[in-house]
């Protein structure tokens, strides 16, 4: 179980603000919004198919876990626990997809 820390001090509720705005900037209404323009829909399936793997794995809650742990100075790891619980949400039906996808492959 993840237990989120509560920040302490104004600068790590500002650095934890800041990673859930940057996170929610940066979130999956952005890949459904490249998904859905007419760029996308006018390359070839095999580079749609890139693209959208591609946003599949750029999800930022690892992002966040890897500042977490190893970007040392507390405003890193801050934006990082905000970044992660943005995501968090999103992460068991992600996990799902993936799962569905790897029995479809063994």
């Amino acid at each position: 179980m993840i237990q989120i820390p509560v920040p302490a001090s104004f600068v790590e509720w500002l650095w934890f603000g800041i990673g859930i705005n940057f996170a929610r900037a940066f979130g999956k209404q952005m890949d459904q919004t490249i998904q859905a323009s007419d760029w996308f829909k006018a390359r070839s399936p095999p580079l749609r198919w890139f693209i959208e793997r591609l946003l599949d794995a750029l999800h930022h809650w690892y992002i966040g876990g890897l500042l977490i742990a190893y970007g040392g100075q507390a405003e890193a790891v801050w934006f990082g626990w905000g970044v992660l619980v943005d995501d968090l949400p999103d992460i068991p039906r992600r996990a799902k997809k993936l799962f569905q996808k790897i029995g479809q492959v063994t």
